[in-house]
Parts: C-alpha cells; sequence; structure tokens
C-alpha cells in the first residue's frame, strides 16, 4: 500500500481540484452530482494527506520546485470548495472552520512562492502553473457567498485579479522569449483558468455587477480556452504527463464561467440561448479531459514504478 501512496504526484492536485469543480458544473443537470464528485475527490484527497504523513520530504522538495510550488495551491483551492460543499453536511460552523484553513493553507503556499520565486525573479521560473497561486486566491471570491462573506471575497478578487494580469504578462513575455520542455508544455493548459476564475469570482461576490466587465472577461476566457483545446490536440502526439492535470480544473471552470454569466444574463431578460449550447458543448469536452487525465494519474499511482515519470 505504501508503494502506491509514494507514487501520488503532486499534480493531482489539479484533478482533485477539476472534478470538485465539476461537482458544480453538473448539479443543474444531476442533483446528486456534488455528492459523487465530492466522494471521489475527497477519496483522492485522502492519498494525498497519506503521502504527506509518510513521505513529507517529497512535499518540502515539491515547495522548492518553481512549477511545483504553485501548482501545490490546488489542494487549498480544492478544500475551499469542500468546504462548500459538506457545509450542509456538518453544519456551516464547522464548515466555516475548514474553509479558514483552506484560506490560511492558500496563502502559506502564495508566501511561499512570493518569497522564492517573485522576490527572487527569474523569467525562466515563470509558466503558466505560476498563474495558480495567484488566480486561485479567487477561489475565496468564489466560495465566500456561502458562509456570507462577500466583504472578503471582493477583496479576494481584486487582489488577485491585479496579479493575475501582472502575471499574465510575465508568463506571456516568457513563452516569447524561452520554450519549455516537452513534459513541461502541457501546463500550458492552466492558460484557461486564471481569467476564467476571475469571471467567477467577480459574478459570485461582487455587487453591483458591471455587465460590460464581465463580458469582457469572459470574452478573454473564450479565447484562452479555444487556444488551449488546440494546443491539446497538438499535443496528442506525445506521452502522456502529469502536467496533463492542467487540462482538468482550467476546462471545467471555463464550462462554470459560461454557465454564470449565461444565468446572469438571463437574469437581465437577455436571451442567452447559444450560451446553453456552448455550455452543453464545454461541460461534455470538460467530463472527457477529466476521465482522461484520471486515468492517466490512477494508472501511475497503481501501475508505473518508477518515480522518474513523475513530477
Amino acid at each position: 500500500m505504501k508503494e502506491y501512496i509514494e507514487r501520488v504526484p503532486i499534480s493531482i492536485g489539479g484533478v482533485i481540484l477539476g472534478i470538485t469543480a465539476m461537482g458544480n458544473l453538473l448539479y443543474d443537470y444531476i442533483s446528486y452530482s456534488r455528492e459523487i464528485c465530492g466522494t471521489i475527490a475527497v477519496l483522492l484527497g485522502i492519498l494525498v494527506v497519506l503521502k504527506l504523513i509518510y513521505y513529507p520530504k517529497y512535499f518540502k522538495k515539491d515547495l522548492n520546485n518553481p512549477i511545483l510550488a504553485s501548482v501545490i495551491a490546488t489542494f487549498s483551492m480544492a478544500l475551499m470548495l469542500i468546504a462548500n460543499y459538506i457545509a450542509p453536511y456538518i453544519g456551516l460552523k464547522t464548515a466555516y472552520f475548514i474553509w479558514i484553513f483552506a484560506i490560511v493553507l492558500h496563502l502559506f503556499f502564495l508566501a511561499n512562492y512570493i518569497q522564492k520565486y517573485v522576490l527572487h525573479f527569474k523569467l525562466e521560473n515563470y509558466t503558466a502553473g505560476s498563474f495558480v497561486v495567484f488566480a486561485g486566491v479567487q477561489m475565496i471570491a468564489i466560495t465566500a457567498p456561502v458562509f456570507k462573506q462577500e466583504f472578503i471575497g471582493s477583496v479576494a478578487f481584486w487582489f488577485s485579479f491585479i496579479c493575475v494580469v501582472c502575471v499574465f504578462i510575465i508568463v506571456c513575455y516568457r513563452y516569447l522569449k524561452i520554450p519549455v520542455a516537452g513534459p513541461v508544455k502541457p501546463i500550458i493548459g492552466v492558460y484557461g483558468a486564471p481569467f476564467s476564475l476571475c469571471a467567477v469570482g467577480y459574478l459570485s461576490s461582487l455587487s453591483p455587477i458591471n455587465t460590460y466587465f464581465a463580458v469582457s472577461m469572459y470574452v478573454i476566457t473564450k479565447v484562452l480556452y479555444i487556444m488551449i483545446i488546440y494546443k491539446f490536440i497538438t499535443y496528442i502526439k506525445y506521452p502522456m504527463y502529469p502536467t496533463y492535470a492542467a487540462y482538468t480544473f482550467p476546462v471545467v471552470i471555463n464550462a462554470v464561467t459560461t454557465m454564470k454569466l449565461m444565468k446572469y444574463l438571463t437574469g437581465l431578460g437577455i436571451n442567452a440561448s447559444l450560451m446553453e449550447v456552448e455550455l452543453i458543448i464545454e461541460i461534455a469536452i470538460s467530463i472527457v479531459l477529466v476521465v482522461h487525465v484520471l486515468r492517466y494519474f490512477l494508472i501511475v499511482i497503481f501501475e508505473i514504478k518508477s518515480r522518474e515519470m513523475i513530477l
């Protein structure tokens, strides 16, 4: 059993987050989707916790890796969502404490990244994965309404949004100037997440909503979404890598962006029927990619012996 636990890659956090978010995405169509997705996410999360207990040295090492030091924040993001899920079952007060713990954990990951890779800046350390720890702060804004903490959510939104814009410029410049190695290429999928998170965070915690601003973020997310899907198609010829986890949560949160904006525009009396068609297509793509990547990670954990394949 311990050999399986040792093989759990840190990048599985992105898969856990994607599955957790999938529960919200499918809720309007399958009323028990949160229970199904939440259970799968918790089971995978237990593997990560066990690895932390049995092999803490790997986590210390991950915090010193410029990619994994940001990607690790997917765990705290997933925990914020899970706190939302379980609130009706364990009580709002208990869930609130879990939510606060997740926020503190995320801020720890953020502080670690800033100390090591912002204050000691090197352009080559930045990839699309660098978005995670900064854009992940938007999860506070997305989950805050359940605990009636919209003010905290609004502060989190603006802080994260400013960080995302700055990091977006740096990461784009990095990709233009410095090519990335083959195994790292799929992490470009994270490009689909930052502005999607910003859009969902904005529509969740801020009031009043500026429709033009919300639509502008939506348009940006769709341009980036088309780009990462195109990239995924070109990467099919490559072997599977743990960095393909970048094609789980980003595609799910893109669909959530469509759903959120569609509901908002419908509430204003605007016909958004075309967005409903778009949403169904994006949900289908999300399910296919999440299942595809989850299958790979299960193979890594339970069959592959070599740790050299695991980031």
